[in-house]
């Protein structure tokens, strides 16, 4: 039997962290090892120790939905997390990668460029970027111009000195979200190719990443407001929404509204003379 050695690896770092008193049990020096003990969390997630075990060793084949939402609570998982852990439950469910030919990805992009003086973008499962309008690269990056493999928004977060500036205060936060989406993709994706290529690079390239990756963070980026510092144009606000299409389901359509919407515009406009 295959394991799942990616939900046995989520499962025991987030048992790992919990604190006993927490979920209402006594704490005290005489534990050995921090967080819960396995027989504790079948315990209070109303399933025998035996089946926990063998879903945090990755050998359970199936978890009810039922199972999954009582370990979520025991853990104290939040949103994202419970829905990173369904998904490493449901591996076999895997959804279709993006397909360049794809008629879906033309409507996609048509959709981006009528965005206008809206910065938009359309990501790739592993947060490739397959799109971005005129106003998206001018808010970060040209993408466009960067070698295939390199238009990815984890890599250019984690390695690019522009991106630091870019974010300046908040880039430790903004790289700490992506990493994690990227894990949250990771998960619904298993086993995608371009997972194991980004991953690889940026765990021996990047000290960030690589922590952040150990750690299994998880996030949908969806701390709402935005601040990026543009070289040329100063500080910008910006209220972030991701979206998805009926039509294009595997793919995500990356939304920056201004906060000062006319004075965003006038930068654009200036930059492209």
């Amino acid at each position: 039997m295959i394991r799942n050695e990616a939900l046995a690896a989520f499962l025991r770092d987030r048992r790992s962290r919990v604190e006993p008193r927490r979920v209402g049990l006594p704490g005290g020096h005489r534990r050995r090892v921090p967080g819960l003990r396995r027989e504790e969390v079948a315990q209070l997630a109303g399933v025998s120790v035996d089946y926990y075990a063998r879903l945090e060793q990755g050998r359970q084949p199936t978890a009810s939905p039922g199972v999954l939402s009582s370990v979520a609570r025991t853990l104290c998982l939040t949103d994202d997390e419970r829905r990173h852990l369904f998904a490493l439950a449901r591996v076999a469910e895997q959804r279709p990668t993006a397909d360049p030919g794809d008629p879906a990805n033309e409507r996609v992009r048509q959709l981006v460029a009528a965005f206008g003086d809206t910065p938009a973008g359309v990501l790739q499962p592993m947060l490739d970027v397959a799109y971005f309008n005129a106003a998206a690269a001018f808010l970060y990056a040209d993408f466009a111009a960067m070698p295939a493999r390199h238009r990815n928004a984890v890599r250019w977060t984690m390695l690019a000195p522009e991106a630091r500036e870019r974010w300046g205060a908040e880039w430790a936060g903004a790289a700490a979200e992506l990493v994690g989406l990227l894990r949250l993709h990771a998960g619904q994706y298993p086993g995608h190719p371009r997972l194991a290529e980004i991953t690889t690079e940026l765990t021996q390239r990047s000290p960030e990443f690589r922590q952040l990756w150990h750690d299994q963070t998880v996030s949908t980026w969806q701390h709402h407001v935005k601040t990026l510092r543009h070289p040329a144009f100063g500080e910008m606000s910006f209220t972030n929404e991701f979206l998805t299409m009926q039509s294009a389901p595997h793919l995500s359509i990356v939304v920056m509204a201004p906060a000062e919407p006319q004075r965003f515009a006038a930068a654009l406009r200036s930059a492209s003379r």
